[in-house]
């Protein structure tokens, strides 16, 4: 009879994972069981009552939930009733809970209005009910990781990428709603400032109780009450008991064929000080340098509070051209990544606060692969081939401090100011068709950054800020080439080494003036600035113990001096209608070389905002912008960029003009968790610095001219949903961009014209199973045209991630990958076994990866006139087997 009981169990198990699975494979709509549906008003004696949350109980079990709208209507799809006899309780804090009991005999559908009674108290702390997924108050999102985690997450990256709104970019940044947040915090403070990815993909998910998203964020406490901020931050919620003591993880990690993934954390959070050391070493493609380099730089004549102004020299060598594989996962990065870093932020007093980061970062790097490049040019296309063997070892070394101090009289003063060293060597063995080339780059790049705001409230209607900032900038680059492939060009011996001495440093520095106003219905601004940019250009090229030939050496002075005032209106027509304008007047003083001239620029822009709460936000907006050529477009003679490609700048020196229209639409009810984030840009400009290039089987010159103006046209829409019926958060997104360029080749002019699109579905299942799924499905398509000529070319990825709750301690999940890229196919297959025994503090896991053992994967990619195929070289097949101990 216990036996036969127990068969029936199993059976009635796996016929709910059957169930699951069929979903997720096909799609269709399967109902697991009866729902009823209850729905109704909840009001008080003199109005409806708007975000009451209303909890369906059987026992002492949650069988639904849901809060009321703006109207006072709510809705409730009832799960796993045992019968039909329940209650149902509606609660909002100030009021008294109401609970009625409910007998739906033959009835599916019920309305139910709750009458609730004001109740007057006062709550020192919000606690969140234990049933909350999400909870929503004012500009603070509070998501509670237990009910978004599978048990498989190892580091904060992985959980985010399982809460509904929140994306993780290809190179770590994170959005919220498509938009990327501005600060990282831990238990409200902020440790890594824009270095947040150290914490991301290193500390340990399972320290983590709640992730908030905190709108309207503003870390500077002047400032935060006195205007509206756009900024996002997200904030991450500790377990109780890993605060106010030492807690950590070591985490060893040893596989098959010499695989190594290794990390230590040790963390302290405390009222007077929080103190982080994150360490790993791995060979498995995790990039330590990736973790710390930020990419993209900030103009001072887009100056908003709170920014910081960091300027790095252009590096011009980089031997380093191959074209990066589609793939997610770095299944072809051969790497010893090492990483250490170490910060903390203490508070001196009451009202003063430190902050430090130090950190330091090695990656030594394998490339291996072989590329087949073909221009599309007259009269006849070039082809020819690359077989690359690249040894990369990059370092970064710095330290990042700030100091805050918050006087008794509204006023808040920072100084922010890092040191960076990063040295890099890259070694190249190189096969041109059938000619052997050893290539070598050095650079040396040492980085000074300053910072000082200060900000003030004049009154309750005025506010002074003051920012300063100094850089300098050294920056060097050697270059070495064996044998001499330019000895019939310059008429030379093969057996001469060719050399290459590059010196770029840069100096600058610049101060701020703003005064910040509001009136009843507007908010204005107004502010002062000036900079000054010291940038250079020393080149030399020669030939192995010969003089420097004089074309290609270079010595070019670019001094920049810039005085503007930029004056900024906004007036709510409305509460949901708001209209703002920006108009900057600059005068510029530029010399290059001794040769002076000043330009007058003015640069417009207009914003119009509509939100409806309930329909989301809309907004036009449109700016024009007048933009200087930096330094690498301006050098006066040739510099060798890689083995075949020498570049030289312009003598036109002139202001650009570029028009941009905006277009989007926004909508975040994360209690539904139904997100839309969407935008339409276009961008022209009448004139453009182009390149001019003549290009043979063995040498592209390149020259920067001023020519047409080029197009860009780019459309994105985003929808996130949760799927109540189906457990299932889906999230679908389109991408499609338009660009035209003119450019030079071989003396004929055209255009190149580019166009993509990017489709793609994800979901995630949250099913009241053992099993859950992730899914992906994306579609690339690239088109272009080049002097009548047409290409093209598809890409296909699809994931599929399963994971199975055998016990609370073991969890099983298999991730498949397949990728089509043109006329190829691969198929990735990987797995994980995670075992927690108990409360212990080991746990275990072993990871498979790439299971079918791909070694070799080709790639096309096309850009402006040419076409290139690379076949990149796979990491093969692993196990790595994990122990982790956590203190």
């Amino acid at each position: 009879m216990h036996i036969l009981k127990f068969l029936k169990i199993k059976e009635q198990e796996s016929f709910k994972i059957g169930k699951a699975c069929l979903f997720f494979l096909f799609f269709l709509p399967i109902n697991l069981v009866a729902q009823i549906i209850i729905s109704g008003t909840t009001k008080s004696k003199d109005n409806l009552l708007p975000n009451v949350s209303v909890v369906v109980y059987q026992g002492d079990s949650i069988k639904g939930y849901a809060y009321s709208n703006d109207y006072g209507f709510y809705k409730i799809s009832t799960k796993n009733l045992k019968d039909k006899k329940f209650k149902v309780s509606a609660s909002i804090l100030g009021y008294k809970e109401e609970i009625s009991k409910v007998e739906a005999g033959n009835k599916n559908e019920i309305t139910l209005d709750f009458l609730l009674d004001e109740k007057l108290e006062q709550l020192n702390e919000v606690v969140l009910e234990s049933w909350e997924k999400i909870n929503v108050k004012k500009d603070t999102i509070t998501f509670k990781v237990s009910a978004f985690s599978d048990g498989t997450k190892k580091v904060v990256e992985d959980l985010l990428k399982n809460i509904p709104g929140l994306e993780i970019t290809s190179d770590g940044k994170i959005k919220v709603n498509g938009k990327l947040i501005d600060k990282l915090l831990i238990e409200g403070d902020d440790l890594f400032d824009d270095k947040y990815k150290l914490l991301s993909k290193n500390l340990d998910a399972n320290v983590i109780k709640e992730v908030q998203v905190l709108n309207n964020f503003e870390d500077n406490p002047v400032l935060k009450g006195f205007q509206d901020s756009e900024k996002v931050a997200i904030n991450l919620k500790l377990k109780e008991d890993k605060k106010n003591i030492w807690f950590g993880n070591i985490d060893a990690g040893l596989g098959t064929n010499s695989h190594n993934n290794t990390s230590a954390n040790l963390g302290l959070l405390k009222k007077k000080i929080k103190l982080f050391n994150l360490t790993s070493f791995n060979d498995v493609g995790n990039l330590a340098v990736s973790q710390v380099r930020n990419t993209g730089s900030i103009d001072l004549s887009d100056f908003t509070s709170g920014k910081k102004v960091e300027k790095r020299a252009y590096d011009f060598v980089n031997i380093d051209n191959i074209p990066s594989s589609n793939f997610s996962k770095n299944e072809d990065v051969f790497n010893k990544s090492f990483l250490n870093s170490l910060s903390f932020v203490t508070n001196l007093s009451k009202r003063i606060k430190f902050r430090n980061l130090t950190y330091y970062t090695r990656d030594d790097i394998k490339k291996v692969n072989f590329n087949s490049v073909e221009y599309f040019i007259e009269p006849e296309n070039i082809k020819f081939s690359e077989n690359n063997n690249i040894r990369l070892n990059n370092i970064a070394f710095a330290s990042d401090f700030e100091l805050s101090y918050l006087t008794n009289n509204k006023t808040y003063f920072t100084y922010n100011g890092s040191l960076e060293n990063s040295p890099t060597i890259k070694r190249g063995n190189l096969i041109v068709d059938v000619n052997t080339i050893q290539q070598y780059q050095k650079d040396k790049n040492l980085n000074f950054f300053n910072h000082l705001n200060g900000t003030k409230q004049i009154s309750e209607t005025m506010l002074l800020q003051l920012y300063g900032y100094f850089g300098v900038n050294a920056s060097k680059q050697e270059y070495a080439i064996e044998p001499n492939i330019f000895n019939e060009l310059f008429e030379n011996e093969e057996a001469l080494k060719t050399e290459q001495k590059l010196n770029t440093p840069l100096n600058y520095f610049g101060l701020s003036t703003e005064i910040l106003g509001k009136g009843k219905n507007s908010e204005y601004k107004i502010t002062a600035l000036a900079k000054r940019d010291v940038d250079e250009i020393e080149s030399v090229f020669n030939f192995e113990n010969e003089p420097a030939i004089d074309s290609l050496t270079n010595k070019t002075l670019f001094k920049r001096t810039e005085f503007s005032l930029v004056s900024s209106y906004q007036y709510a027509l409305s509460a949901r209608f708001k209209i703002k304008s920006t108009l900057s007047f600059s005068r510029n003083y530029t010399s290059i070389n001794n040769n002076d001239q000043s330009l007058f620029l003015i640069n417009p822009n207009f914003r119009l905002n509509y939100k409806l709460k309930s329909f989301g936000a809309f907004g036009v907006t449109y700016s024009f912008k007048n933009n200087l050529p930096q330094i690498q477009y301006l050098h006066n003679d040739y510099i060798l960029k890689n083995y075949r490609t020498f570049t030289k700048g312009t003598d036109e020196f002139k202001a650009i003009g570029n028009h941009s229209f905006g277009f989007y639409y926004t909508y975040s009810d994360f209690k539904k968790q139904f997100l839309v984030n969407s935008f339409l840009l276009h961008s022209s400009s009448n004139k453009s610095y182009s390149t001019q290039r003549f290009i043979n089987q063995n040498i592209s010159l390149n020259q920067n001219v001023l020519i047409d103006g080029s197009n860009f046209t780019n459309f994105s829409l985003n929808v996130s949903k949760y799927i109540s019926i189906f457990s299932s958060a889906l999230k679908i997104g389109l991408n499609q961009s338009r660009s035209e360029t003119p450019i030079i080749v071989n003396n004929v002019m055209s255009k190149v014209l580019n166009y993509n699109t990017s489709y793609r579905i994800q979901g995630t299942t949250y099913f009241d199973l053992p099993v859950n799924f992730k899914f992906a499905l994306q579609y690339n398509n690239s088109k272009g045209s080049f002097d009548s000529q047409i290409f093209s070319n598809n890409y296909l990825e699809s994931t599929l991630l399963a994971t199975l709750k055998v016990s609370k301690s073991l969890i099983i999940s298999a991730d498949q990958a397949f990728y089509s890229l043109s006329t190829n196919n691969y198929f990735f297959s990987n797995f994980s076994v995670n075992l927690n025994p108990g409360r212990g503090r080991f746990s275990y896991a072993l990871e498979g990866h790439n299971l079918t053992n791909i070694r070799t994967y080709s790639d096309i990619s096309i850009s402006e006139f040419q076409k290139n195929e690379t076949n990149f070289n796979i990491v093969g097949r692993y196990l790595l087997l994990n122990v982790r101990y956590r203190f």
